[in-house]
């Protein structure tokens, strides 16, 4: 009956004889069968294996096995086949069947299909990891599930990531854990728990802590965990870790309240335009400084409608260019609302969409109108003052110095200059901004860059006059210090003056040498160097013309340091047409031979000797050439007419001196022969005077008469010294009174006075008589008696005039004569007949005193 109920049973079993080889299956009951669809006789005798097929977890055989050997019971799911090989999963209880002795009898075997619900199993366990993955994957958001009390149950990777604790060290934590202190005092946790209950769910979006103290701003909610029944199970709390943003946030409202209070603060007008120009927005600045008290007033107005004159197309052309995208910019005038007049520097740009394209247009005008007026101003002013730099006759230069490594200056750079500068050195003005006045100036003597630099180191101004070699040219100016390394100077050129100047100087040199008695060889010379030294040439000398008109000599010349000289004999034609113009007694002046028609083809022979340039003053005599004064130099020259000039008037001054010279050479041998003749007539005169008074027996008046005639001899050689023009008052009284006694017993005091030849004769007669008188009755008759003459011209009684005073002293008391002779009569009539004679016979000695027109004494 037993094995009846268990037959029928629905709960598969079998029994299995252990005792029995490989401990087959000795019993099964129905349910068994249909559970297997084996047939009792594919059951009864096999082991219990054959249920084993392909999906038979191995290591659930291994348990089975273990508890077979250890004789106990196991309940275990496995994977068993029917017999159509169909997987069933197999709850499967064994366990031994022991008989009263404790022996082991029988194993008792029971199998429940729970296939379906282990599929659900999986399908659980497989839908809780899938959950479980979803909860753990939202790593960027933080969830975390409490219990009804706020304790945390669970806690995803995100809020690990977030929050820095992991599920372990959160579970079992409350939720306040993540509040700041400050939220935790006020029981936010417990506020949101309670919000969820009433309304649902809460809002989360607040700062929260991390595990490591630091805080961040999270944005999330909280809601209520429901059971399967609906209940309420705790709380889930999903948040995402927005710092970033937030701060993004912060950040963006502050940029733009700064930016506002920038646009409300700025005095530009800061305006957005649409594509056509229409205002869409104007800056807080902006209405102020356009004065727009409402800015609906102009909204939509076209903005290039404000611009006026140029300034409307020039605000189109910058709006044309910003739709272009690119920036428009221009200064234009505009009147404010208020019909103020403004100017403004004015900005375009485009203001890009997201497809890169404009979209809209940024205007940024900014009020220029002082800066305009101080520009204008300052045009105005600078014009004023170009206008007077380029109007200036003076050349003006700003010059700023050029210093090597050391500091030392060695150069100056041309900062500006005037029109003048340009006309006075003959370079352009453009050409020389920027550069040094070495590279401009090659040659360019040091003192040109010393002084100046002299100026900048010492801050004190100098006046120069000084030659630029180069171009030949002298200048006077003045530099003065402008600070900063920088200089001014104002000059003039003065080429002309200095030039004339050493002309002059010349001239007066040459006119000093021809005083001093120096022969014809020696004043040609002079001339030569003196033209040469004036005009800075090479070479400079006479040559004389041969009989011919073509023979040409030079015995010497005068030449610069290593400028050949022209010595020799030449040819006159061998060296150009000129030649021509000379015989007829034309100067000939040329600046280059090679450029000039009459020595162009004999260039190479001029230039042989040096001959660059030239100038060629024939000297004439009776209609014919005799010589040539010639000036060479081996460099082109443009000569000037007084330059010409002044060589012509050294020509003609030495051409004078040498014939005054010649015609001096040729008086004094007349004079000689003269004065030879005249001592010969005089004699004779004085032999024929004794032969005829030789019977007379007073001897006085015949000694008198010689020696008046040797007086007047002695007047006469004077004159003939000096060509009968004139001598020397002292040299007359040294002559006339040396005749009468000792030199010592005379005293002359008196300046230089030429005597012309009558009152130097006059005046030897004069002097005669005196001196006779003086021997006779005077201070001469006696052995220490002396005469003191003084003479001086005197010129304040009007007309000049020259004084002559004789002063007798030492000799016997004077008795003035009871009678005149002729003596007495002659000198009665003065130095040149004209009487002005005092004569005072004072006891200790005779004074005379006379007087004459000074013209009259100089008279020729």
């Amino acid at each position: 009956m037993l094995f009846s109920a268990v037959d029928k049973t629905g709960l598969p079993m079998i029994l299995t004889d252990p005792n029995q080889d490989d401990d087959p299956i000795v019993f099964t009951n129905r349910a068994f069968l249909d559970l297997t669809d084996y047939g009792i006789d594919e059951v009864v005798g096999r082991n219990c294996r054959f249920l084993q097929g392909p999906a038979t977890e191995p290591n659930h055989v291994d348990e089975i096995r273990a508890a077979l050997r250890d004789n106990r019971d196991l309940t275990i799911e496995i994977t068993n086949h029917r017999r159509d090989g169909t997987p069933f999963v197999n709850a499967l209880f064994i366990g031994p069947v022991f008989d009263g002795e404790g022996r082991l009898r029988y194993r008792f075997g029971s199998q429940i299909d729970v296939t379906e619900a282990h599929r659900n199993r999986r399908r659980l366990a497989e839908s809780e990891a899938r959950q479980r993955a979803i909860f753990d994957s939202a790593s960027e958001m933080a969830i975390v599930v409490t219990d009804a009390a706020g304790k945390v149950t669970d806690w995803n990777v995100g809020a690990e990531r977030i929050l820095g604790w992991n599920a372990e060290e959160m579970r079992g934590q409350t939720i306040e854990r993540i509040f700041t202190p400050e939220d935790r005092a006020t029981g936010r946790a417990r506020e949101e728990m309670a919000l969820v209950l009433d309304e649902g769910h809460a809002e989360d979006m607040r700062w929260h802590l991390r595990k490591d103290g630091g805080r961040f701003y999270a944005v999330g909610d909280m809601t209520s965990l429901r059971g399967l029944d609906g209940t309420h199970q705790g709380f889930v709390k999903a948040f995402s870790d927005r710092t970033q943003e937030r701060n993004a946030a912060t950040k963006e409202q502050a940029d733009a309240e700064f930016m506002r209070s920038v646009l409300a603060s700025s005095a530009d007008c800061i305006k957005v335009l649409d594509l056509d120009g229409g205002l869409t927005f104007m800056s807080e600045g902006g209405r102020k400084v356009m004065e727009v008290s409402d800015f609906n007033h102009i909204k939509g107005c076209p903005w290039p409608s404000f611009w006026q004159g140029r300034g409307n197309a020039d605000a189109l052309a910058a709006l044309a260019a910003a739709r272009d995208g690119r920036i428009g910019h221009f200064q234009g005038r505009a009147d404010t609302f208020l019909g103020n007049a403004k100017w403004w520097d004015v900005q375009v740009t485009p203001i890009f969409g997201p497809d890169g394209r404009p979209e809209r247009i940024l205007s940024v005008s900014r009020d220029i109108t002082e800066r305009r007026s101080f520009e204008e101003r300052l045009a105005t002013s600078e014009a004023h003052w170009r206008g007077l730099f380029e109007r200036l006759s003076e050349g003006f230069v700003v010059g700023e110095v050029v210093r090597d490594t050391t500091g030392r200056i060695t150069d100056w750079r041309y900062v500006d200059v005037n029109s003048a500068w340009g006309r006075l050195v003959g370079i352009a003005p453009a050409d020389v901004v920027g550069r040094t006045v070495r590279e401009v100036i090659p040659g360019v003597e040091d003192a040109w860059v010393d002084e100046f630099a002299d100026v900048v180191e010492t801050g004190e101004p100098v006046t120069f006059v000084r030659q630029v070699g180069t171009l030949a040219r002298w200048y006077e100016g003045r530099a003065f210090p402008l600070g900063s390394g920088r200089f001014g100077v104002i000059f003039m050129e003065v080429t002309e003056r200095v030039q004339a100047d050493a002309r002059r100087s010349g001239l007066l040199e040459f006119g000093e040498r021809l005083r001093s008695a120096i022969g014809t060889d020696a004043i040609a010379m002079a001339a030569s160097a003196i033209l040469g030294r004036v005009l800075g040439v090479g070479r400079v000398g006479y040559g004389t013309v041969g009989p011919d008109g073509e023979g040409f000599v030079v015995e010497e010349d005068w030449t610069a340091p290593d400028f050949p000289t022209l010595a020799g004999r030449y040819r006159m034609d061998d060296y150009g047409l000129y030649a021509e113009d000379l015989r007829q007694g034309r100067t000939v002046v040329i600046g280059d031979v090679r450029e000039d028609p009459r020595t162009a083809a004999s260039a190479a022979t001029l230039e042989a000797v040096s001959a660059r340039t030239l100038v060629n003053v024939p000297i004439a005599e009776k209609g014919r050439t005799v010589a040539v004064l010639y000036v060479n130099d081996d460099r082109p020259r443009s000569w000037g007419e007084p330059e010409v000039a002044f060589i012509r008037q050294i020509a003609e001054l030495t051409r004078q001196a040498v014939e005054r010279r010649r015609a001096e050479e040729r008086q004094d041998l007349l004079n000689h022969e003269l004065s030879h003749r005249l001592k010969n007539t005089m004699a004779m005169v004085v032999s024929i005077a004794h032969q005829t008074l030789r019977s007379v027996s007073e001897r006085g008046p015949v000694e008198a008469f010689e020696k008046r005639i040797q007086a007047l001899a002695s007047a006469h050689d004077l004159l003939l010294r000096k060509d009968w023009t004139a001598a020397d008052l002292r040299s007359v009284c040294r002559e006339v009174l040396g005749t009468a006694a000792e030199a010592r017993r005379f005293t002359l005091d008196g300046p230089d006075v030429a005597l012309g030849p009558s009152a130097a004769l006059s005046a030897s007669l004069l002097l005669h008589e005196l001196a006779t008188n003086a021997a006779k009755y005077g201070s001469l008759s006696g052995e220490e008696g002396e005469v003191k003459v003084r003479w001086w011209i005197d010129g304040d009684a009007g007309e000049p005039g020259l004084v002559l005073r004789w002063r007798e002293h030492g000799g016997p008391p004077v008795v003035a004569p009871t009678r005149r002779g002729f003596g007495s009569r002659l000198i009665r009539t003065g130095l040149v007949g004209t009487g002005e004679v005092d004569v005072t016979y004072h006891t200790e000695g005779l004074v005379a005193a006379m007087r004459a027109p000074l013209v009259e004494v100089q008279r020729l």
